[in-house]
């Protein structure tokens, strides 16, 4: 339970420009967020919608650059 609740508090207090990594592994920034979908950018012309319940982990910034 205490996983769940990190988890729920982490989907909570996702922002535009976050870096974030989803459960299949795709990273990304997101661009647009709302109550259940964000949209991350994945490269410069690409960006894609997700659940926010796929979202895994939430990266320190400037992970996208450094990989």
């Amino acid at each position: 339970m205490a996983q769940a609740k990190k988890v729920k508090a982490m989907l909570e207090a996702l922002k535009v420009g976050d870096e974030v990594s989803t459960s299949g592994g795709i990273l990304g920034k997101i661009t647009k967020l709302n109550d259940q979908f964000a949209i991350i950018e994945v490269n410069a012309n690409s960006e894609i919608k997700i659940q926010k319940q796929t979202i895994q982990a939430l990266l320190p910034k400037g992970t996208i650059k450094s990989i």
